[in-house]
């Protein structure tokens, strides 16, 4: 799985959030500098999981978007 992020809190959240549902899933970031600025994950065979604003990823916003990438991503398994 791919995912893309703004810094480095939004890709560690987005990828717990995706290793609560796929153990054995390989992360991998891919920064890319452009505004807005949000966070993308997507699969290969899957393709588009997840894409929304960084802010959900948060610690001080209580990372409601994990959640979301959660259920994303047990909807598509």
């Amino acid at each position: 799985m791919q995912g893309s992020d703004g810094g480095g809190q939004e890709f560690e959240a987005a990828k717990a959030a995706i290793l609560a549902v796929v153990k054995n899933a390989n992360v991998v970031p891919n920064r890319v500098d452009k505004y807005p600025i949000t966070v993308t994950i997507e699969e290969e065979q899957l393709g588009m999981i997840y894409s929304g604003r960084q802010q959900g990823f948060f610690g001080k916003n209580g990372r409601p978007a994990m959640r979301e990438v959660e259920e994303a991503l047990r909807s598509k398994l």
